[in-house]
């Protein structure tokens, strides 16, 4: 059964996704609860997707399935699978506990040649946040949907609303069984059908701008209107345009400098600078760095000698020093793409190196950035089971990668809906915490490096969509890569000389401030169903308005992305007038509303009377 070619994490990564966990808003016109005391809108983990394999070529009689988790509590009315040609005979479906206890079981009736195929459990089954489940069903005849590999970073976000996909599962033979076995962390296109039974306020993990309360440094990033939007490794001394990059990049909309590039060397005025521009520096460069050549414990060989970051606060005025950057990439296990990279770092290690700097300043919290483990990327998948201890030492988690055009990762594995599943990850990995993405510019890796299309770099229109999508997913905060590998040279301010690129950053932070209230506040619950290139979406409330925010993406499968119909389903099946940002009104009816997008197109739609 399991002799099998591998496919592409990005089979499982080209999901269409939608909303983190959320607390639902007042309505207009609510309607009366519905049977068994759901709340919110019915959601899936997978939604319209289709799998790269829809059917493996094994014929044998096999249980397969998924383990799952939700956030919120609630009822599991029915499971799914995904069909494709082969997949014959008749389907049983059925839910059991973590203990492999059965707690449901239905037969599929109806059933088209292919695609996705849902069965009606005689009774709600209710689950409790937090708990793992199994969901799975009998595939008399094998061909059988899978994407191996699909889980070998961890668990990922998929689909609409509070579920989480673990793993996958199988169990040989032709009775409907357990599905306890695993191979190659595949994924096998099983899922259910959720509704919610509580609503808006239970969002545990969310983050608030009330965390910035815990630092009298970060006073300035209280203000829920208003996000951090940082550019990494800069020298704000620089002159450029007749003054200096720090009010160059002042003038795109950036609002923080992350690292420096010379820090902590005092004769710079790195500080002096960014302070007379306005922008806040959270300070470090290489402290936590591998050592080159080295591997493992032995490769982090930094300790409090090389953090002197207090004593350099103190010299230099520190009014715009809002914190520290500790480490770059600890989660990697090949850092720099090389076979014989440093490895990760241990997270002991990392914690303590955050507990040093701490005693040094407690009144500034400290920075962590991630690579393409966390992020979830093809190149290194990392130490998945150090993450959470990497992530618990950080007060600020930031990943960095190159979803669009990075040279070491297959094209199947690069797209704008990386964005979308980083931010995503990165927030369950970081409950309570602020997550910032980095973002490619279009001229990051012109001529060094293809996407998806065959194109030299990523265009405006998917940087435009990679802000979005990671916004949507739960990014509180974004930096921008401004350096260019261009040929055989790096230039680390090539955003800034590029005018392409830097009207592509300026267009985005005004994206990104005019909807700030939203990407501050609490996510909501919303479904969306869509045809086409798959659509993300997240309905938020703030300052007394209720918006649905979504973005046009892409797959494995489409890679230029495309066009988009979405399909929204709205909390206690909300009607009314949706006005929309480019000045149409639409109408959602009993809980739905539809509307078309272009190619990496967003759309924000405020309801109203909300």
């Amino acid at each position: 059964m399991h002799s099998r070619s591998r496919s592409a994490l990005a089979a499982l990564l080209g999901l269409t996704l939608a909303t983190l966990p959320a607390c639902t808003g007042s309505s207009p016109r609510p309607a009366p609860p519905s049977p068994g005391g759901a709340v919110g809108p019915t959601t899936t983990m997978f939604g319209s997707a289709e799998p790269a394999t829809p059917a493996f070529a094994d014929p044998a009689a096999t249980t397969l399935g998924v383990r799952f988790t939700s956030t919120l509590p609630g009822l599991v009315t029915g499971v799914r699978f995904y069909k494709g040609p082969g997949n014959t005979g008749s389907h049983l479906g059925a839910l059991w506990d973590a203990h492999g206890r059965q707690l449901a079981l239905a037969a599929f009736a109806d059933e088209s040649q292919t695609g996705w195929q849902q069965a009606k459990f005689a009774e709600p089954v209710r689950i409790a946040p937090g708990a793992t489940y199994t969901a799975g069903y009998l595939a008399p005849s094998g061909h059988y949907a899978a994407a191996p590999n699909a889980f070998d970073g961890g668990p990922v976000t998929l689909g609409s609303g509070p579920l989480t996909a673990v793993g996958g599962g199988f169990a040989q033979g032709g009775t409907l069984a357990f599905p306890a076995q695993s191979h190659e962390n595949t994924d096998y296109y099983v899922d259910v059908a959720f509704a919610p039974t509580e609503s808006a306020s239970h969002v545990p993990d969310a983050f608030t701008t009330a965390y910035w309360s815990k630092w009298p440094a970060t006073e300035r990033w209280k203000d829920s209107s208003k996000l951090p939007i940082g550019v990494w490794m800069q020298d704000p001394t620089t002159p450029f345009d007749g003054f200096d990059e720090a009010h160059a990049f002042a003038a795109l909309g950036v609002n923080t400098l992350v690292g420096l590039w010379d820090w902590p060397e005092e004769e710079h005025g790195q500080i002096r600078a960014a302070t007379a521009a306005g922008l806040a520096v959270i300070a470090g460069g290489g402290a936590c760095a591998p050592a080159p050549g080295a591997t493992g414990a032995a490769a982090w060989a930094c300790d409090t000698a090389d953090l002197p970051l207090a004593a350099q606060a103190a010299k230099l005025g520190g009014a715009a020093l809002a914190g520290y950057q500790l480490a770059d990439e600890p989660d990697m296990n090949v850092p720099n793409g090389t076979p014989t990279g440093a490895g990760c770092m241990p997270p002991e290690k990392l914690a303590g190196f955050a507990r040093s700097l701490r005693q040094q300043d407690r009144t500034r919290p400290v920075l962590v950035n991630f690579g393409s483990g966390v992020a979830g990327g093809a190149r290194s998948p990392g130490c998945p089971t150090d993450f959470s201890g990497y992530t618990a030492a950080a007060d600020i988690v930031s990943v960095d990668f190159y979803g669009i055009t990075d040279p070491s990762s297959p094209a199947r594995t690069k797209g704008v809906h990386t964005y979308a599943a980083t931010a995503a990850r990165a927030r369950a990995l970081a409950p309570g915490k602020p997550v910032w993405v980095f973002l490619e510019t279009p001229v990051q890796m012109l001529g060094g490096s293809a996407t998806p299309s065959g194109a030299k770099a990523a265009s405006p229109a998917q940087v435009r969509a990679a802000a979005w999508a990671a916004l949507v997913n739960g990014a509180t905060g974004l930096s921008w890569f401004c350096h260019s590998f261009a040929a055989q040279s790096q230039q680390v301010d090539a955003c800034l000389r590029d005018a392409g690129s830097a009207a592509t950053i300026r267009k985005v932070n005004a994206d990104a401030q005019a909807y700030a209230g939203y990407w501050n506040a609490p996510p909501l619950l919303v479904g969306v169903a869509t045809q086409g290139a798959p659509v993300t979406a997240t309905l938020r409330k703030a300052g007394g308005r209720t918006a649905v925010l979504a973005v046009a993406t892409d797959s494995p499968e489409l890679p230029r992305g495309g066009p988009a119909t979405a399909t929204f389903t709205l909390p206690d099946r909300w009607s009314g007038k949706i006005r929309t940002d480019d000045g149409r009104t639409l109408t959602a009816t009993d809980g739905t509303f539809t509307d078309r997008f272009d190619a990496y197109q967003p759309h924000a739609y405020t309801l109203d009377g909300s």
